[in-house]
């Protein structure tokens, strides 16, 4: 992939392509901003996204040495392809991979943050295990699909702003298997342990030289062996060294979800600084509550640890808190039934007198369009008390939008300070075209966005570039995916700064195939934004949403 130095004699070694800062690549489209290391066949480099203006991780991938393009390269680009089936905070999400005649370009998020070599040069101990259990639970989720992460170079490892570890370069070489990713996984948490990288660097690292630099070799002893962390680094726990050397030497760990299960024993799961707030991971100070022990675990604590963390043994609660838990649970029982009851008449007709056997959920279906036609009709119709209930004009025009709002372009937003980043925007222009068989989707996630615990981000936004600044008075989304929510806002340019610049207009939910919001005090904008807060249900833990087409006028 890129230009070569020259053309290599089949069994010699190439050169890496020929990449610069402020270089221009896929026809323009990124700019290389900085090197970020690489291995052999794949480079690391940090781009701006020039269409879309924002930052973005690029991994060129080429053909190794001595092979005819395009070699083992088509084999990477495939499992890094199928990585996108991974949902986890512990790996970068792929935007895209760009295929070429001699390898690829696998696009993916840019993770803020610092690099693992940054990171390592001041270790922090006390952190180290909790950075670790995103990538531990992105290599559980990858292995539990049968893939792998290919964690096997430090240059591909960024830490976030608030200290998790995240597979920022993803490419899956040929060979990458489960245990190589249990001990990659070993060699990060040894890095942040002790500063140092336990591993040898794969082929062909010289060739690519990161702008933080790597790690520096771990330590060895007499025998050649790496020496353990509470050796090489300083005020490192040795429960903390004894997941690290396990994992690394592959005797006692077999898999990822022991490592997860490890660092979950040790720091009760992932821990996230708050905003504003330090940006180490936070880490409880009493390791001997989450039934470690100091010294070497056997083989068969680490074996049964597959299995899963040992419950925490039973105690009998206070006798005086017992009591005032069950007076609680009493009165809130018999509050829960009191509305029950209530619901369950009202539901059977008991306050009407009649009998109704809908289900409850068309019912309220029912209840929720009646409201918003009458909502409607009083906006489009005048009280019969108006005195210029009988005028006709202008007026009466207003109170029904009917002219179309004509768009010059549609693009895919997110907040700078959201997760992620804008999805699909090539699609974007689908939504406005007036063909219906056409469409723009979002990305599928394994959880629903909005402001739920679990939520990757709080929403997904389809800007659209007016023709002019106009007052927008309806506008029609049309979606085959029942449930989806949005809201109408108008917007001061293409890329606001957050939410927060953006004023809301009106909300929507998609039932039947389309929704239709209604604005009572239109804005006159040049950007409208259908900000989407809520997704359909795709499949078994799956949600996206699919826009057909988003109509506006006034």
């Amino acid at each position: 992939m890129g230009e070569q130095t020259g053309a290599p004699a089949p069994d010699t070694a190439s050169s890496p392509p020929r990449l610069t800062v402020g270089g221009l690549v896929s026809g323009g489209r990124y700019e290389l901003l900085e090197p970020c290391g690489g291995v052999a066949g794949q480079s690391f480099w940090k781009a701006r996204d020039r269409r879309l203006g924002r930052f973005v991780a690029l991994t060129f991938v080429d053909p190794l040495p001595g092979e005819q393009p395009p070699g083992s390269a088509t084999g990477v680009l495939d499992r890094t392809v199928a990585l996108t089936t991974v949902y986890a905070d512990g790996l970068a999400r792929v935007l895209d991979v760009i295929r070429g005649r001699a390898g690829g370009i696998v696009v993916s998020e840019w993770i803020p943050g610092r690099s693992l070599a940054a990171a390592v040069a001041e270790p922090d101990p006390d952190s180290a295990v909790g950075a670790v259990w995103g990538l531990a639970d992105a290599a559980t989720r990858a292995e539990e699909v049968g893939l792998t992460l290919g964690l096997d170079s430090p240059d591909r490892i960024r830490l976030t702003e608030d200290g998790r570890a995240v597979l920022a370069f993803p490419g899956v070489r040929d060979g990458a298997d489960a245990r190589s990713d249990v001990r990659g996984l070993g060699a990060t948490l040894y890095a942040l342990l002790t500063g140092a990288w336990p591993l040898p660097l794969p082929e062909g690292s010289d060739l690519y030289e990161p702008t933080d630099g790597r790690p520096g070799p771990a330590r060895r002893d007499d025998d050649d062996e790496v020496l353990d962390p509470t050796v090489a680094g300083t005020g490192v726990a040795p429960e903390s060294a004894v997941l690290a050397m396990r994992s690394l030497d592959g005797s006692s760990v077999s898999s990822a979800a022991t490592v997860r299960a490890m660092v979950t024993d040790r720091v009760g799961g992932p821990r996230r600084a708050a905003p504003g707030a330090s940006s180490r991971v936070a880490y409880p100070a009493d390791a001997a509550a989450t039934g470690w022990t100091s010294g070497e675990w056997s083989s068969a604590e680490w074996s049964s640890a597959e299995a899963g963390p040992e419950p925490a043994p039973y105690s009998e609660p206070d006798p005086e808190v017992q009591k005032r838990r069950w007076q609680i649970m009493a009165g809130t029982g018999a509050a829960a039934v009191v509305v029950i009851a209530l619901l369950f008449t009202w539901m059977l007709g008991g306050f009407g007198g009649t009998r109704n056997d809908t289900p409850l959920s068309q019912q309220l279906d029912a209840i929720e369009r009646a409201a918003q036609a009458s909502r409607a009709s009083q906006t489009a119709e005048p009280a019969a008390d108006d005195p210029a209930a009988g005028d006709t004009g202008d007026e009466a025009e207003e109170a029904t939008p009917t002219t179309p709002v004509s768009v010059s372009t549609v693009t895919t937003w997110q907040p700078s300070s959201s997760n992620g980043v804008a999805e699909n925007s090539a699609d974007a222009p689908n939504v406005v075209d007036g063909d219906r068989s056409t469409s723009w989707s979002s990305d599928a996630y394994r959880s629903q966005i909005g402001d739920g615990p679990s939520a990757y981000k709080p929403g997904i936004g389809l800007m659209l570039a007016l023709d002019g600044e106009q007052e927008v008075r309806r506008v029609v989304l049309r979606s085959g995916d029942d449930g989806v929510r949005f809201e109408v806002r108008s917007a001061p340019g293409a890329s606001p700064a957050s939410l927060d610049e953006t004023t809301r207009l009106g909300a929507g939910t998609v039932r039947d195939g389309s929704a239709t919001v209604t604005i009572d005090d239109p804005r006159e904008s040049g950007y409208v934004l259908v900000w989407i807060t809520r997704l359909g249900t795709s499949g078994a833990q799956s949600y996206e949403a699919t826009i057909s087409e988003v109509e506006l006028t006034r």
